[in-house]
């Protein structure tokens, strides 16, 4: 087995690990918001989250990172250990990578600073909406006819 492999395997297996990738994800968005954006102006006219406009109204930014941070981080462990050697785990893996790429891509809009660009960013917000209703509604069905079974 190669090595590459084997460590993707071991993070993929723990869900402590896993969990980290929301967090570091959030702090790659909003480093690259405030360095791109310019200024607090252009942050609280033209951010997308009306929490980060805010906690830069109110210059509560640094509170409000190490707050979002520790919430991604505890919700992401908590769902996965729950999914934890179950069948649906692969699923609450693949919308945590999900929600952390639309994080990264999201703080790289205000380098592009393109309309089509940052559509597409809330497309894939959408997307994990919906995903994470599909799943957990065919998890339902899926327990509901093997309990009738």
């Amino acid at each position: 087995m190669q090595p590459e492999i084997g460590i993707i395997n071991k993070i993929y297996h723990d869900y402590r690990l896993v969990a980290v990738l929301p967090a570091i994800a959030v702090i790659l968005d909003y480093t690259f918001t405030f360095y791109f954006a310019g200024d607090t102006s252009m942050i609280t006219s033209w951010e997308a989250s009306p929490f980060v406009r805010f906690a830069v109204f109110h210059n509560l930014m640094p509170e409000y990172l190490v707050a979002i941070v520790l919430f991604y981080y505890g919700a992401s462990c908590a769902v996965l250990k729950i999914l934890d050697n179950s069948h649906y785990y692969r699923f609450g893996v693949l919308l945590i990578c999900i929600l952390s790429i639309t994080h990264v891509i999201g703080g790289m809009s205000w380098y592009f600073r393109n309309a089509m660009y940052s559509n597409g960013v809330a497309i894939m917000s959408l997307l994990s909406i919906v995903m994470a209703f599909i799943i957990f509604g065919f998890s339902l069905l899926s327990e509901r006819s093997q309990a009738g079974s």
